[in-house]
């Protein structure tokens, strides 16, 4: 390896930024308590390992974490940690992505770029969060890369690469699909802005820009079909169903023993999914733009603002000076405003997470920005050294070198206040309102000790008044929480349903206080009890703790939240009861348990 090559230095750099970035997103990675839509989905890679029935429900999203997580659960067991694990690793890897654009990018910008993606405090949260949002956007850069490279290489192993990262994307989340959809957008923007620049016709360009494409496709065409093929079979292989209990068929199985299904095995997992999708994301937005707008761009304001006003920088900048605008600069750019403002149309709820897809094409130039500035001073800083006194160059450097300092500051201080300080607070604008409490991590961990160490029935559920929405905690068909979307009496129960069933608790439920009694005066007596606890926020009566207090004597109470706080009648409050001799019981392994039938009301 030659060491005197700049570009062999920046290579070794962007590694080393990669490293620490993933080892900043490992550090602490299982200690936040899960969020609900976490604790929802890990649920399903557990029961997905467990049983291998999967198919494809939008409500869980694309079928990646599921199928991939499954594997690493087998692996390592099922936490926190290994939950998040995957993502983890894509985010803490995805600085790698900035050497794809070493063609079209300085040393600088490219190393820029990848401390960006190393260090934004939206991504650094978002990796270590599972969901699927950060892969997505992760995949389609890397796709958006190799697809670049290919054209300046002129390899077609760049090509194929771009096509599987593309497909894998396509098994993240459903909006997958509106990459493509902004990267035309885009492209036509370049577009306009080439015609612009020609000395001649805008008739003559078009012509030569017909004939150059023309010259590509009968060059290209085979590797083109090639990569569709490739772009299906991925597609395929992960939307495929899986198991004899599927709800869609055929299933992957059933076409490899019998591979005369595989046209059908296609049709499922291309249409069907397509069908599913569009039944239950296909609505977009139903709040007004600019209340979704507003939520989701005081989400950049406070996670990204250096980025967003670099990007405006270091697009101006390329646009505006120099020989020649740069295609992937301006590319990036419209990409990633035209996510701003587009999300707010698209997006079911205002989410957090979804601005993911704005900040990760405009860290592109963004970096171009910031390494301008850099260089500017640095530039000034030789000048004013040279002629050894302090005049207006060494003004200017002493300015972008405060510059540089208080970005890095104010994202290492973001960073480490929304990632570790308070990843769990509601004063945290990366927070997401069904995060649960703090301090449920602790009690989560005796509750698994709890059961581990016993024998009989471990959690009783109590509650579900038939006249009030959102405590239904009883579930008179505990079967069907095997598989997405599950039954009444599983949802409630986020995020408990993740860490005591997912841990092999045997649970029961009833919506009965009586049966309560009877259960904590009898033989089995369970050594957990869970119930709703009482809000103020709500004047509505439903069943909670209160109903069944009386009958636990001998029950240590804790009260945690699954969410942030109560609001109005969607309750937060959760009261856990556990049985004082069991919690001083040194704790036991136990085999992996099957749901006990719900208890009868009497």
């Amino acid at each position: 390896m030659n060491w005197s090559s700049r570009r062999t230095r920046v290579r070794a750099l962007v590694v080393a930024i990669a490293v620490l970035a993933l080892a900043v997103r490992l550090v602490g990675l299982g200690a936040r308590v899960a969020h609900q839509d976490e604790a929802r989905v890990a649920y399903w890679a557990y029961r997905y390992m467990e049983t291998g029935v999967y198919w494809y429900r939008p409500i869980v999203h694309g079928p990646f974490l599921t199928i991939v997580d499954s594997h690493v659960f087998a692996l390592l067991g099922a936490s926190d940690f290994s939950m998040r694990l995957v993502v983890a690793v894509v985010g803490g890897l995805l600085p790698l992505a900035a050497l794809l654009f070493g063609d079209r990018l300085r040393g600088s910008e490219t190393l820029v770029l990848a401390l960006v993606l190393a260090a934004n405090p939206v991504l650094l949260y978002y990796s270590r969060f599972y969901r699927n949002d950060l892969l997505l956007a992760g995949f389609m850069l890397v796709a958006f890369g190799f697809f670049v490279r290919a054209y300046d290489r002129d390899r077609p192993l760049h090509l194929y690469l771009g096509v599987a990262f593309f497909a894998l994307a396509f098994t993240t989340k459903e909006n997958a699909l509106v990459y493509p959809v902004t990267w035309l957008g885009a492209l036509a923007l370049l577009a306009d802005r080439r015609l612009l620049m020609r000395t001649h016709s805008p008739t003559q360009a078009l012509r030569n820009a017909t004939r150059r494409i023309r010259t590509g496709l009968g060059r290209w065409w085979l590797h083109l079909a090639l990569g569709v093929v490739l772009f299906v079979g991925i597609v395929v292989f992960f939307y495929a169903p899986r198991g004899q209990a599927a709800g869609a068929e055929p299933t992957l199985g059933a076409t490899l023993a019998d591979p005369t299904l595989l046209p059908a095995l296609i049709e499922e997992a291309l249409v069907g999914s397509w069908h599913a999708f569009v039944g239950q994301w296909g609505s977009g937005s139903g709040d007004a733009y600019l209340d979704t707008a507003s939520a989701l761009w005081s989400v950049l304001g406070a996670g990204a603002p250096l980025l967003l006003g670099f990007s405006v920088v270091g697009f101006l900048a390329d646009r505006y000076t120099g020989e020649r605008p740069r295609d992937v600069v301006a590319f990036s750019f419209f990409w990633g405003a035209a996510s701003a403002l587009g999300y707010p149309v698209i997006v079911d709820n205002p989410f957090p997470w979804e601005v993911i897809h704005v900040i990760v094409p405009l860290a592109v130039p963004a970096a171009v920005g910031l390494a301008l500035v850099a260089r500017i001073g640095l530039s000034r800083l030789r000048i004013s050294l040279a002629h050894s006194r302090v005049d207006r160059d060494a003004i200017v450097a002493i300015v972008a070198a405060l510059v540089l300092v208080l970005a890095a500051g104010q994202v290492a201080v973001s960073a480490y206040d929304t990632s570790y300080a308070n990843p769990q607070s509601a004063d945290n604008e990366l927070v997401q309102y069904a995060q649960s409490s703090s301090e449920m991590k602790p009690l989560l961990g005796e509750l698994q000790r709890v059961v581990r160490a016993n024998d009989g029935t471990d959690v009783l559920y109590y509650g579900d008044d038939p006249d009030f929405d959102g405590d239904e905690l009883y579930a008179p068909d505990p079967g069907s929480h095997l598989t997405p979307t599950a039954g009444n009496g599983w949802f409630e129960r986020l995020p408990f349903a993740w860490y005591l069933e997912g841990d092999g608790a045997r649970t029961n439920s009833t919506s009965d206080a009586a049966a309560v009694r009877r259960a904590v005066q009898g033989a089995d007596r369970p050594p957990i009890v869970i119930a709703f606890g009482p809000s103020e926020a709500c004047s509505e009566e439903y069943d909670n703790a209160a109903d069944i207090e009386q009958y636990l004597d001998g029950y240590e109470r804790h009260e945690v939240q699954r969410f942030l706080f109560d609001s109005g009648c969607t309750i937060s409050s959760m009261v856990v009861y556990v049985d004082e001799d069991s919690a001083s019981s040194p704790a036991n392994s136990s085999a992996t348990r099957a749901p006990s039938p719900a208890l009868s009301p009497s």
